[in-house]
């Protein structure tokens, strides 16, 4: 489906590279917007470029942030004591939603998104993380989905993180082969419940 508009298509191809939005679902943000009311499509054109120009990656866990540290880094109610090591901000955010209530390590931005991980990239990954584990962590969890890419992730941490560490992992309440975006809080919830050494 085509609209003869260049500046209509453009927004329309913008949309479609968005992760889990195909060409249909491109397409309908894209009218939603051109034909809602202009006060609105302003607002919300005004929010993206609030978050663009000001969003940053926060300087103990590599999360979204205003500011240098996140709201999670932030809050001191959260136990301090356990670090749970993530591939994406989509994954926190879905362990948010699970009651997970300990630290995160995201280390999204180090890691390429091919399958193939080179050992030099992984230890840079590993090597911010070893940093956190001065500050009283005794535990991490490698939240890393059942797939090629997550086992192998999961293998790289596990060998190399200091042995005084626990490591531990996800339990099989995740499916072999699914990704914890599309999974619902109550499975991630028993995952994490479940959760075994490494």
């Amino acid at each position: 489906m085509k609209v003869p508009y260049r500046d209509f298509d453009k927004l329309v191809s913008y949309f479609r590279k968005v992760p889990g939005i195909g060409e249909r679902g491109a397409l309908r943000i894209a009218l939603f917007l051109t034909t809602t009311d202009p006060k609105r499509g302003r607002s919300i054109a005004k929010a993206l470029l609030n978050v663009i120009d000001n969003v940053q990656r926060c300087s103990e866990c590599n999360n979204l942030s205003f500011s240098e540290r996140c709201w999670i880094c932030e809050d001191p109610q959260r136990d301090r004591s356990v670090v749970m090591v993530v591939e994406t901000v989509f994954d926190l955010l879905v362990m948010e939603d699970a009651g997970y209530k300990g630290l995160y390590h995201v280390v999204a931005e180090v890691l390429p998104s091919s399958k193939r991980i080179g050992d030099r990239v992984k230890t840079k990954a590993l090597d911010s993380l070893i940093k956190r584990l001065n500050g009283g962590i005794k535990e991490v969890i490698l939240a890393f989905p059942y797939t090629v890419r997550g086992e192998a992730l999961t293998r790289f941490f596990r060998e190399n993180l200091p042995s005084g560490v626990l490591v531990t992992r996800l339990a099989r309440g995740i499916p072999v082969g699914g990704e914890m975006e599309f999974l619902d809080p109550v499975t991630l919830g028993l995952a994490l419940q479940r959760r075994e050494r490494v």
